[in-house]
């Protein structure tokens, strides 16, 4: 007769809604334990040896981009590859909230557009607005 052992509740904050209800959830193929948070269903691991999956990331390609820093030079500094890094900024432009514009008002607004594998995936990745007047 067998029976089933719980799996036991870790005294570790989820790095997502810092929540202390984490579960081990088996383990990567680098042998690395993972955890997942009861709360939000947020698989991880608890040290990331690839910088791309780091949850402050995103705020520094944010940072970086509005510094005027191209995708290798990024890449470059956060020491990631190219290719995560263009996927974080295209996630991170599907979130970007278009801005009210009002008539009768002055704007300069900035652009930067891109595609994903062919021109016919036209995506607009940065858009900035400054009202003048």
């Amino acid at each position: 007769m067998q029976h089933s052992v719980p799996k036991l509740v870790m005294v570790m904050n989820c790095p997502k809604c810092k929540e202390q209800k984490v579960i081990k959830n088996g383990r990567t193929k680098n042998n690395k334990q993972q955890y997942y948070c009861k709360i939000c269903s947020h698989r991880f691991i608890e040290y990331y040896t690839n910088q791309a999956y780091k949850l402050d990331i995103n705020e520094k390609i944010v940072q970086l981009t509005k510094e005027g820093l191209g995708i290798r030079s990024a890449a470059r500094i956060l020491e990631i590859s190219a290719t995560p890094l263009l996927k974080r900024i295209i996630l991170i432009a599907r979130n970007i909230v278009k801005p009210i514009i009002s008539r009768g008002k002055t704007y300069e607004v900035d652009e930067l557009c891109t595609y994903t594998r062919h021109k016919k995936n036209y995506i607009l990745a940065l858009q900035r607005v400054l009202y003048l007047n």
